[in-house]
């Protein structure tokens, strides 16, 4: 074999020296992905946690111009005898009459003015809108299910980005039957909840959700104000996360049924604190009656969930932040009026931070 032939050969690589640099390169990524992973999740959680402030700093301007919160959606009783002067739409019934939720109120302060005015969501109830009451917008679904950015935290996802036309449906709204807009229609997807507080136990009679001060930040029928959160806006939730995948999220545009509290209730746009953080699904269903995660606060994110505090700061609260379950009479929350000392030890951190008027000490979060 000639010089020039043996240098040839040595340049060439054998097929073990090429396997053994494979499996090198595989090493390599290996060890680098789960970094290259939890870079990426980092930065998605920076800008879950700035998407809560910029809605904060929201709440807070509407505050100013309004002299309140906004309420978690608006919700109307009867005011009308039959057939005297009823809602042209939902007649004298409440039930399944369509309602703004807190996300559409404040959409002038997130740089959605346009999409308010066209909505004409001052100038509209919901169930007008849908009902074709709009001329301005005779077909206002594509609106409605617009993807804000400002709403979807980047951690979440589920196959297409939207909510489950099987469970946070509108279907039967009667906005929706009076447009004949059929079935499954939802509205756009949001990640991010208002603090409802604690949760009504009809254990002890309480009349309907709707009826009764679940010392949040977030109701309907009581508007708050920044003097109500009398623990202080650093020692109270306004908002936080609740995940699409697993806890079938939201929509920023409102609630189908405004008297109820099941999927396409109250909890379309407010979560509780009487459910655990993250709390499994399953095995607690998300909807079960002994609430499940689609009621209370998610995260897709590692560990904990990002929360606004109603001073417009950001905290991440971990899984393991105290909390103690309702489990009798002694720990039916809402049953407590405020600041009593009978009462002191039920509430944990976790159920101290939903309540804005306790009157107890937090302890560390």
């Amino acid at each position: 074999m000639s010089r020039i032939s043996r240098l040839r050969a040595r340049a060439a690589f054998t097929l073990v020296e090429l396997l053994v640099v494979i499996a090198i390169i595989g090493v390599l990524v290996s060890m680098l992905l789960p970094a290259v992973q939890s870079a990426r999740e980092a930065a998605r959680k920076m800008q879950c946690g700035n998407n809560l402030h910029n809605l904060a700093i929201a709440v807070h301007n509407y505050h100013d111009t309004l002299n309140s919160f906004p309420n978690s959606h608006f919700f109307f009783p009867p005011k009308y005898p039959p057939g005297k002067d009823p809602d042209t739409v939902c007649g004298t019934t409440s039930a399944s009459c369509e309602e703004w939720g807190w996300n559409a109120l404040i959409l002038p302060y997130i740089e959605q003015q346009n999409l308010h005015t066209q909505l004409g969501v001052t100038n509209y109830s919901l169930h007008h809108l849908l009902a074709k009451g709009n001329p301005g917008l005779p077909d206002p679904r594509q609106a409605l299910q617009l993807k804000l950015a400002i709403f979807i935290c980047p951690s979440d996802s589920n196959p297409n980005g939207n909510l489950s036309p099987t469970e946070r449906n509108f279907n039967n709204g009667l906005g929706i039957g009076a447009g004949g807009w059929g079935t499954g229609f939802v509205g756009g997807v949001s990640n991010y909840m208002g603090n409802r507080g604690t949760e009504v136990r009809a254990s002890f009679g309480s009349p309907p959700q709707p009826f009764l001060d679940t010392w949040g930040v977030f109701l309907d029928n009581f508007a708050k104000k920044m003097s109500d959160v009398s623990d202080g806006t650093s020692n109270t939730l306004m908002l936080g996360e609740r995940d699409t995948q697993i806890c079938r999220s939201g929509t920023w545009i409102g609630v189908r049924n405004p008297t109820g509290s099941g999927a396409q209730g109250i909890y379309t746009v407010a979560a509780s604190v009487h459910v655990k953080l993250n709390t499994p699904d399953p095995p607690i269903a998300w909807n079960a009656a002994n609430a499940g995660c689609g009621v209370g606060f998610s995260s897709l994110h590692p560990g904990g969930a990002n929360f606004a505090l109603c001073d417009g700061s950001v905290r991440f609260i971990t899984n393991n932040i105290e909390f103690k379950p309702d489990v009798g009479p002694l720990h039916d929350y809402d049953a407590h009026i405020p600041k009593s000392p009978n009462y002191a030890n039920v509430y944990s951190v976790y159920s101290r931070l939903g309540r804005r008027n306790d009157g107890f000490p937090l302890g560390d979060f």
